[in-house]
């Protein structure tokens, strides 16, 4: 009992000539306000070194944020740092209530560590950074305590134990209190925690008390009915010794665990190839090296979206065959590829590569291209390309007709600015041209790479059949009135749409439910100009066949952007077709508007 009193009176002293707070001027705020700042910490640390890592308000002026946390290295493991706060960064009491029985597990010294303090300090992606660890809370040596249970934390206190071992032995050291005095303990705090409550400092060098968390007497005798936990005096002086009630405000000095970052040195994907169908998915797996890389994250993109799209290394094919190239990318820039090839399905028999076999599309596409109407826009190992949901430009539909017409001989004039000799559409628009199917632009383009539109499309058609000889009479009861989008054809191309309508070359997009439209200045796709001329052919059974010679246009037709082209004039001399985009068309189909086309080619 004498021991005890003699230490009582050694706190009482201490508290009645620290009755001042002092601040810490010579702290300064090391970073602005910056969630998931921190440095990297990959780099190799070793004890004693400072690493900066979250934010925490410490210059007592919290109008300009938070400040970086310095901690300072304590322990090296493989994978990860131990470390403590470089200054006391709060004051906090151990427990709020004034009780016995109050032990690191139960303490809400421990429970503000974990919760607050951590979501205050630290952004999420710190957080995950920083491990569950399972603390041992041995009993105290001096006072004869029991050993207490172990406890699961991110944000703790020291134990003496893991003071005496991390910060070296004691200057001084009186054996029969197992405590002593080390000059490497001595820590100032924060001006923030200077300010936040009351905290011894002393008045000589500005240091303070701060919280370790192995429990002393478990009954604070002098005052009575409360609990006490060991710290760390301001000259330095710890042990199993020193204690504070549970209720006094004391300087905390947090110590973490930091995860190292370790990043990849290679990355090697399970495939560097692949061999996909319309709808079909695979998943890509990423191997990392070295095996204890903790910086896993991988970033996925696919060069081609609109052939297959991938999301966390699962590729799904799109109905649109083709190749794209799957890229697995890792945090330091490391890559690994894999190129995947989609087709439309694996029958030996379909020569399309990007069109079902059998489907009407199917039908359509391989009836024009076998009479050499139109051709394909490229290949993939053999198969066609055909792109049926791509646009036909004007020049290309041009080529289309001419095709059909047997590609009669032709003597190339100059008429337009973007149509000169030698160009794989020249003799085509100058047939087209000259035979009256259609005409250029007012200011002297053709506009070869402007959207052929559905209503430009239907009256190239009614002048094509003019020039053949075709029937082209319209009866009297024939009307637009079941579309919903009448209103929209150009009054130039309202006879030749009544004609293409009434004979079943358009027969509308959408439905019952919505409504049928004729979408005239949406652009009209590959497989509706296949599907169009097919159906042309079978009201007009004398039209005229493919002849021997080869198309001009080139596999691979050019698909580069221009310049929107001046409104191109198909009806006279006068008259401008309008090519201004349909706001409710996409330049792509719906599935119902594919589904709809098929009327293009059956009655």
């Amino acid at each position: 009992m004498k021991k005890n009193w003699k230490r009582v009176s050694i706190i009482a002293l201490a508290l009645i000539m620290v009755t001042m707070l002092l601040p810490l001027g010579s702290f300064k705020a090391q970073a602005e306000e910056g969630e998931g700042d921190s440095e990297a910490l990959g780099a190799n640390y070793k004890v004693g070194d400072i690493i900066k890592f979250g934010h925490y308000e410490q210059d007592g002026n919290t109008a300009n944020g938070k400040e970086e946390i310095e901690w300072q290295v304590l322990k090296v493991e493989s994978d990860r740092y131990l470390v403590i706060s470089k200054y006391v960064l709060d004051c906090k009491r151990f427990h709020e209530t004034y009780t016995t029985g109050v032990t690191w597990e139960n303490s809400d010294l421990r429970t503000w560590l974990n919760n607050d303090f951590k979501n205050t300090a630290f952004s999420a992606d710190e957080q995950k950074k920083i491990p569950v660890v399972s603390l041992a809370n041995k009993g105290n040596t001096y006072w004869k305590t029991k050993d207490k249970n172990n406890t699961n934390d991110q944000v703790f206190c020291l134990s003496v134990e893991e003071m005496e071992a991390y910060f070296g032995g004691y200057d001084t050291y009186d054996s029969e209190k197992q405590s002593g005095a080390n000059s490497r303990l001595m820590c100032k705090p924060t001006k923030y925690a200077s300010n936040n409550s009351w905290i011894s400092i002393n008045k000589d060098d500005g240091d303070c008390f701060w919280w370790l968390r192995t429990d002393a007497l478990t009954q604070y005798f002098i005052i009575g009915g409360c609990s006490s936990a060991c710290y760390v005096y301001w000259h330095g002086w710890a042990g199993p010794y020193y204690y504070n009630g549970v209720c006094s405000p004391c300087g905390v000095r947090p110590a973490i665990y930091i995860k190292k970052t370790i990043e990849p040195t290679s990355i090697k994907l399970n495939k560097t190839s692949a061999t996909m169908f319309f709808g079909n998915e695979i998943t890509l797996s990423a191997t990392l090296a070295p095996s204890d890389v903790t910086e896993k994250t991988i970033t996925w993109t696919s060069s081609n979206t609109a052939v297959a799209t991938v999301n966390n290394g699962k590729v799904k094919a799109n109905n649109k065959g083709g190749e794209t190239t799957i890229t697995a990318k890792t945090v330091n820039g490391l890559t690994a590829t894999c190129k995947v090839t989609i087709y439309a399905d694996n029958n030996p028999s379909n020569i399309f590569a990007d069109i079902k076999y059998g489907s009407w599309q199917y039908n359509a596409a391989k009836a024009v291209y076998d009479k050499g109407y139109m051709t394909g826009k490229g290949n993939l190992n053999g198969r066609v390309l055909f792109s049926p949901d791509t646009n036909m430009t004007r020049s290309q539909f041009v080529v289309s007709l001419y095709s059909m017409d047997g590609k009669p001989a032709v003597t190339y004039e100059q008429r337009f600015s973007d149509v000169k000799s030698g160009d794989w559409y020249a003799s085509a628009v100058t047939w087209a041209v000259k035979n009256g199917i259609t005409a250029g632009n007012k200011n002297g383009k053709f506009g070869v790479d402007g959207k052929a539109t559905r209503e430009q499309i239907a009256l190239m058609f009614y002048k094509y059949a003019s020039y053949k000889g075709y029937d082209v009479s319209i009866k009297a009861t024939t009307n637009l009135d079941g579309f919903t989008d009448a209103s929209k054809v150009d009054s130039w191309a309202v006879e030749a749409i009544k004609w293409a309508v009434e004979r079943g070359i358009i027969s509308g997009k959408g439905n019952a439910t919505e409504g049928y439209r004729i979408a005239p200045t949406s652009s009209a796709t590959r497989i509706e100009c296949a599907a169009m001329m097919n159906k042309f052919s079978e009201v007009y059974s004398g039209a005229p066949k493919m002849g021997d010679e080869d198309l001009e246009e080139p596999l691979a037709l050019p698909e580069e952007n221009i310049e929107d082209l001046p409104l191109p004039a198909d009806e006279t001399e006068d008259v401008i077709i309008d090519e201004e985009e349909d706001s409710e068309d996409n330049d792509v189909p719906s599935e119902d508007e594919k589904d709809t086309d098929e009327e293009d080619t059956v009655e």
